[in-house]
């Protein structure tokens, strides 16, 4: 990337003057696009069409290079083919140009040739400070300024654009104007759309870092096939945290199919999705699944409102819809509680006998032939203190629209409570006049549902980690044993070694000595007291029980020594007959976990923790969070899995110590950022989790250094 300049992001989402480079006379022309555009929605600011060959373009004074351009240009669109792009950028940059967008395909996303030529830009880049969007980019759409240096069709049939809080940033471009079409004929209102491409130098994440200090996007949306620069998107999540400012986001290649299409698509490396999703639960970037739930939670939010809890009350014409709204809510987190007696009374004045004033609230279909009726349930739910959130579930009632329309708008104003309608079926035509209202309306319960369900969790988001590194560590005994590995020759440290590693950082640990003969065993054993377990010790056998490498629950000296011989001849068939053994007193605690640590090459060091022991791939019950963590975030980590039940009391046995078990988590999280680039990858396995007091205990480590380089 080059230099950070957050005035040059800001000079191209609010360009003031726009050079073409490569403009044509020719409106149908991809080149002649970008001035037909401006022209025709009014761009407010001054457009310079740069044309060797013309005096005049599209009824505009042309100049032949930038040169000849007076006065600052805040933005070039470079409309060059591919080999002429580097050149072009670097005569911008020389112009004192702060910021050009790169429309040509034909670079990374082409292979070998095209990536020669991406590198060259690059240096570019790097060399003068300009920034750069793009290249194989759509370009980007300015709305308040009618500002619009792109080639799309997205606008062929348009002659009004919908302005809005609401700025999307894509790296698909074809795939990002479908949803800006889909947007604007949704009634979301746009501030800014934004395609990065190839992302040779500006990111999605620096996009939406420039977008969430701009006053008129109030609602960040992206669409990714891949992560390049995790940590500066976790940042911009942070900042945008601090704004109130909600980031909506789609990902795809999640799939093995999806992700071998993003990479050949736009270049992007896709991480791995699981670290991205637990990245984004973290820091409060609101996940989708899709087109339709990002405009539909896109809705909700761009009408500004948050909530104080979690509580809906629905008003229906009709008792399936509002089961079916109950049951929808409920999946996304929501609570429909039945009302108390006294507001059920109040609430039962107002509408018919046979309807329901319990809530949801059945207002029947005489609601048709009484529309006013709906006025005053209003009124009711919108005094109602145990409301947090307000749904009116309609449909097939275009002769009672008005009336209907007019009583909800009337409540809509007269809180600030979250206020969402459902109308089902009919002309469309109230739809319409909802969305000129800027009131969030669906088709279905369950969309509605959905997003108010992401409105809630957004509006009452725990806060975002702020972690304090432990006094206790000894980081120089870590490496130390880093240290002493290289040394030796060896990538994988031992059991015994990893445990030593951990240990120096807080990580309690189950007692234990190495040692190289039966004999020993047995002293050891002595030494430690209780049962024991005799384990093989080796720094080539990752995985001992894969072999029968470990006997558990040991007491009597004979069976310790038999035990002892026969790993030692295990490990010997193995190809390690310099093999040595660990006998370690047996732990308390039933409860097994695995907490591991990488490094994901988009967000860097990362934990994973999940219900583990030998069935850890056949459970697949994990999270991953990004390092570092405090104990809170460890815990929400802990808790979002879904056998998390079993740190509870179940079947008689007491609460597992889930504080414990976080600090653990935290503590390796300091160990995955202070050597995150000396431990290739490690895992704790199990870590047994006991009684709430009682702790929680390594009692099996494996840890592998990189080589140093």
């Amino acid at each position: 990337m080059g230099a950070v300049d957050s005035s040059a992001i800001q000079r191209l989402l609010h360009p003031r003057s726009i050079a073409i480079l490569g403009a044509s006379d020719n409106p149908v022309k991809l080149s002649g696009r970008p001035i037909e555009l401006m022209k025709r929605f009014g761009y407010t600011g001054r457009l310079l069409p740069i044309n060797s060959r013309r005096t005049q373009v599209q009824g505009l004074p042309a100049y032949r290079s930038l040169d000849e351009v007076g006065g600052e240009i805040d933005l070039a669109m470079v409309m060059l083919p591919a080999d002429k792009v580097v050149d072009g950028v670097r005569d911008c940059a020389k112009r004192g140009i702060p910021a050009a967008i790169v429309g040509a395909s034909g670079f990374a996303e082409i292979g070998e040739r095209g990536e020669l030529l991406q590198r060259q830009l690059q240096v570019v880049i790097a060399e003068t400070g300009i920034r750069v969007l793009g290249p194989n980019c759509l370009g980007m759409f300015s709305l308040r300024d009618r500002a619009l240096p792109t080639f799309t069709s997205a606008m062929d049939d348009s002659t009004e654009l919908r302005e809005g809080p609401v700025a999307f940033v894509s790296q698909s471009g074809a795939f990002g104007t479908f949803i800006f079409s889909a947007a604007q004929a949704a009634g979301l209102g746009i501030s800014h759309f934004l395609n990065t491409g190839n992302e040779a130098d500006l990111s999605v994440a620096e996009v939406l870092g420039g977008l969430v200090e701009t006053a008129e996007s109030e609602v960040l949306m992206a669409y990714l096939e891949g992560v390049h620069h995790g940590r500066e998107l976790l940042a911009v999540a942070r900042r945008a945290h601090e704004l109130d400012k909600p980031i909506l986001a789609v990902k795809v290649g999640s799939s093995e199919a999806g992700a071998r299409a993003a990479r050949s698509h736009t270049a992007s490396l896709t991480g791995e999705d699981a670290v991205f999703d637990g990245a984004t639960r973290q820091f409060g970037i609101i996940r989708l699944d899709g087109m339709e739930r990002l405009l539909d939670t896109g809705l909700v939010f761009a009408a500004g409102r948050r909530t104080r809890g979690r509580r809906l009350s629905t008003l229906s014409l009709s008792g399936g819809a509002g089961v079916l709204m109950a049951d929808m809510a409920s999946s996304n987190g929501l609570q429909v509680q039945p009302w108390d007696e006294a507001w059920q009374r109040r609430m039962a004045e107002v509408i018919p006998p046979f309807g329901s004033p319990r809530n949801p609230v059945d207002l029947t279909a005489a609601l048709l032939s009484e529309p006013g009726m709906l006025r005053r349930a209003l009124e009711i739910a919108v005094e109602h203190p145990g409301t947090d959130m307000i749904a009116v579930l309609l449909g097939n009632a275009d002769n009672a629209a008005t009336q209907l329309i007019d009583a909800i708008e009337q409540a809509y104003r007269s809180t600030d409570r979250p206020l969402v309608v459902v109308w089902t079926g009919g002309s469309g035509r109230p739809r319409q006049q909802f969305q000129e209202l800027g009131i969030p309306c669906y088709t279905d319960p369950g969309r509605a549902a959905a997003a108010l369900g992401a409105l809630a969790d957004f509006s009452l988001r725990p806060p975002l980690p702020n972690p304090t590194r432990p006094t206790d560590i000894d980081e120089q005994v870590a490496r130390a044993i880093i240290r002493d590995a290289r040394e030796h020759g060896r990538t994988q440290l031992d059991e015994h070694q990893s445990s030593r590693l951990i240990a120096a950082y807080g990580v309690p640990c189950a007692g234990a000595f190495p040692v190289e003969t039966p004999d020993a065993a047995v002293s050891a054993a002595h030494d430690l007291g209780g049962p024991v377990a005799v384990k093989l010790l080796s720094d080539h056998i990752g995985h001992k029980s894969d072999i029968g490498g470990v006997r558990l629950a040991l007491t009597d000296d004979a069976e310790i020594r038999t035990a002892a011989e026969e790993l030692l001849r295990v490990a010997r068939d193995a190809g390690d007959p310099g093999a040595r053994l660990l006998v370690q007193r047996m732990a308390g605690g039933d409860t097994e976990l695995i907490v591991g640590i990488k490094r994901d090459p988009a967000f860097g060091p990362v934990v994973v923790v999940g219900f583990g022991g030998v069935l850890v791939e056949v459970l697949a019950d994990s999270q991953v969070g990004v390092a570092p963590l405090d104990t809170d975030a460890a815990k929400r980590l802990l808790t979002s899995l879904r056998g998390s039940r079993l740190f509870g009391e179940v079947r008689g046995k007491p609460a597992r110590d889930l504080d414990a078990a976080a600090d653990v988590v935290a503590r390796l999280s300091w160990l995955a950022v202070d050597l995150a680039d000396d431990i290739a990858e490690l895992d704790v396995n199990p870590l047994l989790v006991d009684a709430v007091g009682n702790g929680a205990v390594a009692v099996d480590c494996l840890a592998v250094v990189t080589d140093g380089s």
